[in-house]
């Protein structure tokens, strides 16, 4: 049973209407940020998403990487994989190292030179989105940091290959 719509429920459908939009703005302005600071650097948006991947891998202590990892994290065919991979060890960014006791076995790292460029990319923004944060107090970031919590859920349960009616 539906519960009747009033004032105030227009009100709040406007709200969360507007705070979804802001975080579609920031994702959008995020990303077309990682594209021009990739572009300074001469690195690829799938280098960056390589790159990221790899980062996460060493934060949850997966790393590293094989090959065939990469490639379904990054949804890309071997080849392409291959070729990202290639461009990513001659700029120095990424290890490809081989089992000693099977050299067809591959993995892969990102170098200390990765995570400078990282930091010299990201860590501008990282600062001024703290400095933005500090304006606000510890049980509205509290808020936040469950609010964001639940739009990553909310997307991740999202099939994008459903029909939608």
């Amino acid at each position: 049973m539906s519960t009747p719509r009033g004032p105030l429920d227009d009100v709040r459908g406007e709200v969360v209407a507007e705070v979804v939009r802001l975080v579609r703005d920031l994702s959008e302005r995020s990303s077309r940020y990682a594209d021009r600071a990739g572009a300074a650097r001469g690195l690829h948006r799938s280098d960056l998403s390589a790159l990221l991947v790899l980062a996460r891998a060493r934060e949850e202590g997966r790393d590293p990487l094989s090959p065939g990892v990469l490639a379904r994290e990054l949804m890309l065919s071997p080849s392409a994989t291959t070729t990202l991979v290639d461009r990513l060890e001659r700029s120095g960014h990424v290890e490809r190292t081989h089992d000693a006791t099977d050299r067809r076995r591959v993995s892969l790292a990102m170098t200390a030179s990765a995570g400078a460029t990282a930091r010299d990319m990201f860590g501008p923004v990282a600062a001024a989105m703290t400095s933005a944060a500090a304006e606000f107090s510890d049980a509205e970031m509290d808020v936040v940091r469950r609010f964001l919590g639940a739009m990553v859920e909310a997307v991740d349960a999202q099939d994008p290959g459903a029909a939608s009616s």
